[in-house]
């Protein structure tokens, strides 16, 4: 397995994980919040040098629906993670509260729009990429291929349900529209269930994308037979 391949999926699990405590500055904190932030700012700059190559092939080579999807979703990642961190700079009042920014409501709608919207981005590129991931997860853990599809069939089952349930519970649809900037958390429930919703809403958009390319796929290959007979 090329190392290159596994330091990629490293810094992206760590840029997702981060951005995940990220969102939850009502249970962190806002210095620790901050702090995770620049850290998520520096993992996505590394992503990004990582990935230079992909940004010199953009005008090169012929794109199907597959490659204007990825170039779509990826580009959309890019401004919407440097609002993220621009807006987070603006409403800084530890790491850059030497700049002297005060932010507003308005900036703190940005923010929390980017956020949220940055991971469903994420998990969207991530749906796109998952067959790849889970070809080298597989062979990192040596897993027989049927028990394996089995089981992780079950898992993706359940964290679909849960996270269609967690949508509603969380307000996501607010969050992703602009419904309102503050995200509340009952503080008499469990931290972990924060995280873990957050984490099955962005496994539902992984299943999503990741099925729907399944899908077209298969469309275009029954497709081609078709003419072929």
């Amino acid at each position: 397995m090329p190392f290159s391949l596994i330091v990629r999926l490293v810094i992206d699990l760590g840029m997702t994980a981060l951005l995940l405590f990220a969102t939850a500055y009502r249970i962190t904190g806002d210095v620790t919040h901050e702090w995770i932030g620049i850290a998520v700012f520096i993992l996505f700059v590394v992503h990004n040098a990582v990935n230079w190559r992909w940004y010199r092939g953009l005008f090169r080579g012929k794109y199907d629906f597959r490659r204007m999807m990825n170039t779509a979703v990826n580009l959309l990642l890019l401004a919407t993670m440097t609002a993220l961190m621009i807006s987070g700079m603006l409403l800084s009042r530890t790491v850059f509260a030497f700049m002297g920014f005060s932010g507003g409501m308005q900036i703190r709608q940005a923010h929390t729009l980017a956020a949220y919207w940055g991971l469903i981005l994420i998990a969207v590129h991530v749906g796109m990429h998952w067959e790849m991931i889970m070809g080298v997860i597989a062979r990192m853990t040596k897993s027989a291929r049927p028990v394996w599809t089995i089981l992780m069939r079950t898992v993706t089952a359940l964290i679909v349900i849960y996270g269609v349930y967690a949508s509603f519970d969380r307000a996501m649809g607010a969050k992703l529209f602009l419904g309102y900037s503050f995200d509340f958390w009952n503080p008499e429930r469990p931290a972990v269930l924060f995280f873990t919703s957050n984490l099955a809403i962005m496994g539902v958009y992984v299943c999503v994308t990741h099925y729907a390319l399944k899908l077209l796929a298969y469309r275009r290959a029954m497709k081609q037979r078709e003419r072929r007979s």
